[in-house]
């Protein structure tokens, strides 16, 4: 989540008044809106996924690198929060302790389905095994309403606390946390994945962001790969 231009004054803390850091109309939080529409699309897929490569070990090489990456992408996604965002929220605003509290059971909750889908994930990227993938899948699909549930509110309520709570900064600190996880070879991909579902106005500003070789490398190259690769997940 690199740093993108305000546009517009911060929301009210829905939560009661408490102090603000940043002067100003606040950081746009916009960027994490984009990492959770990835979130929901690539899970919301996994189970299908996982269970199309049954006794079909060409293809469980496929889905099972494609899962490995998105439950690293969730568990980073996570721990920054975790470690960077809920406790200078905790320390600077007026929170609703059950809201605090509901957020780290959700990311406990979370935490346990990817744990035991990434234990089970190596031996049936080699073994494709229907009854190890129909685990997972059904993993996945008992933790879906706890995560979207989590994606929406912090949404709705914790994004409109952070633009006016923390300094842009510590934002940009969240997003760096988020980048280092990814391999420098995969971060073009990655690009696509934010960008699929984007609108012109939200990809315009997405991008703008970006450093402008990026950009061109993944005009160039970039997009080629993202759908091929996407394109022979899906099929």
């Amino acid at each position: 989540m690199s740093p993108v231009n305000p546009s517009g004054p911060g929301p009210v803390n829905p939560s009661g008044p408490g102090p603000v850091c940043p002067s100003g109309p606040g950081v746009d939080t916009h960027e994490m809106v984009l990492i959770h529409r990835v979130i929901r699309r690539e899970f919301g897929r996994l189970p299908q996924l996982l269970r199309s490569a049954a006794h079909d070990r060409a293809r469980s090489k496929v889905i099972g690198a494609h899962a490995r990456e998105m439950l690293d992408f969730l568990h980073t996604h996570h721990t920054g929060e975790d470690e960077l965002l809920f406790p200078l929220l905790r320390e600077r605003a007026t929170l609703d302790p059950e809201l605090m509290d509901r957020m780290d059971a959700q990311h406990a909750q979370v935490d346990d389905a990817v744990t035991g889908v990434g234990a089970e994930l190596p031996a049936w990227t080699a073994s494709a095994d229907a009854a190890a993938g129909e685990r997972m899948a059904a993993l996945i699909e008992a933790m879906m309403p706890t995560l979207t549930d989590h994606l929406a509110e912090e949404e709705q309520t914790i994004l409109p606390i952070v633009s006016t709570t923390l300094t842009q900064s510590e934002w940009d600190a969240l997003g760096k946390h988020g980048m280092s996880a990814i391999p420098l070879t995969r971060r073009l991909v990655f690009l696509g994945h934010i960008t699929e579902e984007t609108d012109d106005a939200e990809r315009r500003k997405f991008l703008q962001v970006v450093p402008a070789p990026a950009r061109l490398a993944y005009k160039l190259i970039g997009h080629r790969q993202f759908t091929r690769e996407t394109t022979a997940i899906r099929r």
